[in-house]
């Protein structure tokens, strides 16, 4: 255990009383034998400093300071672990984090920044189903923030040299100091992403996320990004300008959901036997979103096409690995309820209770995918985590599973259903709904009983 490299975890703090004691034992419940915690408080006014004197293995610093960067600058000048991370005094690491980061970093494989997930939680640490819309990004995706391309800070680590090189916190920034920090990592090293979620971000009404408007910090966050565009002879500068141009556009005048409104009223004419009106409501919306035009000819229309001559062609199904996922999608991959509209994702768990006499389960849904099914359609049934069932969806409608429950004991089970892809509705209407969608649910139901979807959703559908 002694080879573990060193960690220290710097906590700024100031008047978080309520939350720090909840931060200093989830960094305590790690285990990590090699490990250094420092608390950097600005003289809090709070329960904050009993809270700390109840730790004696904290290296507490307390004296007035100019602010969170100055706070975490401090601590890093008194750090002598190998690995850094900071830790704000309302957030908290998850079992297992520290360890899993030791062995993931590696200098020697240029692996000086490693990035997990982190999920939101509310002041009770109930997981809100969300998580920061996060994905592997590059050094020029990063910088255009306004497309939600940002890196999850709680759940980042760095090596000591990496903060030597691209250290310290600017101080006179205040609202987005950690998303300058992370540009200026990018710069010089690449990310390297951890499938597991390390960390959880505190959402409550003191929390700067939600304190402050979210215009107010994307607009400040673009103000920093421009600092690292580059030179205008460099094709990163004209990119980031690009994509600025076309999110302050969207902004504006809501070009993409206009388009995505003129498609449905084209599709609507169509049906009516309207067909010059379909043209020009289908031609507007091309001219006010060509990409999502282009996407829905490539999925729809070249699509079946180019499969069926390269079965390796890229389609419309998307699962986690995804390199196309939006990062605003990867927000959502923590969420297994049934979203307000009866959608599922490619996780759906929920609660049923078996009735005496009860030996059959029947699933109802939906593929409401518009067009050809871009490959089957793979759905697994799990009770107790153990798989009943399996069904093969290949064509868009109605389909039912059905869920043998013999010997099922009374009361309640967990049911879990796993679909093999989802789509993401924006892909092919430019409708920012960025949603993981795989089928409608219409229902779970013992076998006998009536059709009552609506009733499901509101008994145990909900997010």
């Amino acid at each position: 255990m002694a080879s573990l490299p060193r960690i220290t975890v710097v906590t700024p703090s100031y008047n978080q009383g309520k939350f720090i004691g909840r931060t200093i034992e989830s960094v305590l419940a790690q285990n990590y034998p090699n490990l250094e915690h420092i608390v950097v408080d600005g003289m809090s006014t709070d329960e904050t400093p009993a809270v700390l004197a109840q730790y004696p293995h904290l290296r507490a610093l307390r004296e007035p300071d100019c602010g969170q960067a100055d706070a975490i600058n401090k601590g890093f000048r008194h750090a002598t672990g190998d690995i850094y991370c900071f830790l704000n005094s309302d957030d908290t690491l998850l079992p297992g984090a520290l360890q899993r980061v030791a062995r993931e970093i590696d200098p020697a494989r240029g692996r000086h920044l490693v990035v997990g997930r982190c999920i939101h939680v509310d002041e009770d640490d109930r997981p809100t189903g969300m998580e920061h819309p996060s994905a592997p990004v590059s050094p020029a995706r990063l910088l255009q923030v306004w497309n939600v391309h940002c890196v999850p800070q709680p759940a980042t680590f760095w090596t000591a040299e990496a903060w030597r090189h691209c250290g310290p916190m600017d101080e006179s920034e205040q609202l987005v100091l950690d998303y300058d920090l992370m540009c200026r990592f990018s710069r010089r090293y690449r990310f390297h992403a951890i499938d597991q979620v390390l960390a959880t971000y505190r959402l409550h009404t003191r929390s700067k996320s939600c304190s402050t408007k979210p215009g107010d910090i994307y607009d400040r966050a673009t103000v920093v990004s421009r600092r690292y565009w580059g030179p205008r002879w460099r094709a990163r500068y004209w990119r980031a300008l690009l994509s600025l141009a076309l999110f302050r556009l969207e902004r504006r005048c809501g070009r993409r959901q206009r388009a995505a409104q003129l498609t449905a009223a084209g599709h609507q004419a169509l049906a009516a036997g309207l067909r010059w009106r379909s043209l020009v409501c289908r031609a507007r919306a091309a001219l006010l979103a060509p990409e999502a035009a282009c996407r829905r000819w490539l999925l729809f229309g070249a699509g079946p096409l180019l499969r069926r001559w390269l079965p390796r062609a890229p389609t419309s199904a998307l699962t986690w690995r995804s390199r196309r996922l939006p990062p605003v999608a990867s927000a959502w991959r923590s969420f297994t309820g049934q979203h307000p509209d009866g959608h599922v994702g490619p996780v759906f768990t929920t609660t049923i209770h078996t009735r005496p006499g009860a030996s059959l389960l029947q699933l109802d849904g939906v593929v409401t995918f518009p067009g050809p099914l871009p490959q089957p359609l793979i759905v697994d049934v799990a009770l107790d985590g153990q798989p009943v069932a399996r069904g093969r969806i290949t064509t868009p409608g109605p389909f039912s599973l059905s869920v043998s429950a013999e010997g099922l004991a009374s009361g309640a089970h967990e049911l879990a259903v796993t679909s093999s892809w989802f789509a993401v509705s924006d892909d092919f209407w430019g409708n920012a709904d960025f949603r993981p969608l795989s089928f409608l649910l219409r229902g779970i139901r013992w076998s006998g009983e009536a059709h009552a979807a609506d009733a499901y959703r509101r008994t145990a559908g909900g997010p």
